[in-house]
């Protein structure tokens, strides 16, 4: 993993904590305000609900993404009422009132970053991304994905075929791209696709273009994209 990827995953956990703990705390200044759990719930449960919305249309969704979003809604729903009813019924007492707090605070993390490994799977840092094994199993509940390919000789060398390769996923707007030497991976919503590089004698060097995707017309769209992105780069 890059030093590159180890930042992004890092910043995208800062973030996501600074979130998370302004939601958490609107709320209980509301509830102590108000006096009304139901009324904090929906605004708790609410944000969230947003949140997985917005990130979604941003940033795609996984196998049933949608649905875990909605799942995670009903769980914030119950959880959330049975917080903020407690702390409603013990706010006169510390022990009872900041116990509960800090552990919803521990509850909450993990909750709020082991969903969005599940509901989208293309935020992930590192070359894990391209590199992950399937399980098994996966081949018995859905169908293969869809793989276009392309190679050819350039008279380029291996490194500023990679050059090349890197400029064209930046230039699609392909995501969590990744360089290890001469291979650049990346990722457009559910497509992946992987650049190769190998040097050849005389200073060319031969390429291998590959993506992978659930629908066939996006896969063959992307791949002829960066195969001419390579040729005029």
């Amino acid at each position: 993993m890059t030093c590159l990827s180890l930042k992004g995953i890092f910043g995208e956990f800062i973030l996501g904590l600074i979130l998370n703990f302004a939601i958490l705390f609107f709320c209980v200044k509301h509830l102590l305000d108000y006096s009304r759990p139901v009324v904090t719930t929906s605004i708790y449960a609410g944000s969230f609900l947003a949140l997985g919305l917005l990130r979604g249309m941003f940033l795609g969704w996984g196998e049933h993404g949608l649905l875990l979003v909605f799942i995670s809604l009903f769980v914030d729903v119950v959880t959330g009422f049975l917080f903020f009813w407690f702390l409603a019924r013990y706010r006169n007492r510390p022990s009872w009132f900041y116990g509960m707090i800090g552990f919803v605070i521990a509850a909450n993390i993990v909750a709020h970053f082991q969903v969005p490994a599940l509901v989208f799977p293309n935020v992930k840092g590192g070359e894990s991304l391209v590199t992950a094994p399937i399980p098994a199993s996966a081949g018995l509940s859905s169908s293969p994905p869809n793989l276009w390919s392309h190679h050819e000789v350039l008279e380029v060398t291996a490194e500023v075929c990679a050059q090349r390769g890197l400029a064209a996923l930046q230039s699609l707007s392909f995501s969590s791209i990744v360089r290890s030497g001469n291979y650049v991976y990346g990722n457009s919503r559910a497509n992946r696709a992987a650049v190769k590089c190998v040097e050849l004698d005389g200073g060319s060097s031969f390429l291998y273009v590959a993506v992978a995707g659930p629908v066939k017309r996006s896969v063959e769209e992307l791949r002829n994209q960066i195969a001419w992105s390579m040729k005029r780069t």
